[in-house]
């Protein structure tokens, strides 16, 4: 897992790595990361969003801004 962030960081921009965390085994984030992505929609879902408590994380970021950085896009558009 450590191998897949070190790259993923090193496809971000410089300084986006700080706002990225995997997530629990449970694909539960953190309070840090709270922000869950999904890696094959691209779609990041927020504690506010409709199914963020059925969602599992593929990828935590530390803000909306974070996720959309990296390229993900909100999932109650």
């Amino acid at each position: 897992m450590k191998k897949i962030v070190f790259v993923l960081c090193f496809m971000t921009t410089l300084g986006g790595c700080a706002h990225i965390s995997v997530p629990t085994r449970a694909g539960d984030c953190t309070e840090e990361y709270p922000v869950k992505g999904n890696a094959d929609s691209y779609l990041y879902h927020l504690r506010t969003s409709t199914y963020y408590g059925k969602v599992k994380a593929e990828w935590c970021f530390s803000s909306a801004e974070a996720a959309e950085r990296s390229g993900y896009y909100p999932a109650n558009r």
